[in-house]
């Protein structure tokens, strides 16, 4: 049967790194969340485990973890909004750019056609 001390440590480390996860998506940059899915499933599996009094003590700490992943999940979804609004500008300006050099080569080509 898990410790209860132990699984509050992996409580309160899982937070820890939930809100570093989160200070690097506010500056901009891009976070690894490879294995978190598996140390919350560990977890939750461990609090089944412990004793429903015991369960009951940690209960406040988990909803806050919970609210915790809610803002993690919130800022990763701004942050795709906003990598799909600039990639839909690039594509824009790449057509744009597109269209605008077949254009200016036809015309070239028709100054320069000693048949025109």
């Amino acid at each position: 049967m898990p410790a209860l001390r132990d699984i509050q440590t992996q409580l309160d480390q899982t937070s820890g790194a939930i809100e570093r996860f989160r200070s690097c998506l506010a500056e901009g940059s891009i976070i690894d969340l490879t294995g978190l899915d598996q140390k919350i499933e560990g977890m939750c599996n461990a609090i089944i485990e412990l004793p429903e009094d015991q369960r009951a003590t940690i209960k406040a700490t988990l909803i806050g973890l919970i609210d915790e992943l809610n803002g993690l999940v919130e800022l990763l979804s701004l942050q795709q909004d906003k990598v799909s609004e600039e990639l839909q500008g690039v594509a824009s300006r790449h057509k744009a750019v597109s269209a605008y050099g077949k254009s200016t080569n036809t015309t070239k080509r028709d100054k320069t056609d000693p048949a025109k």
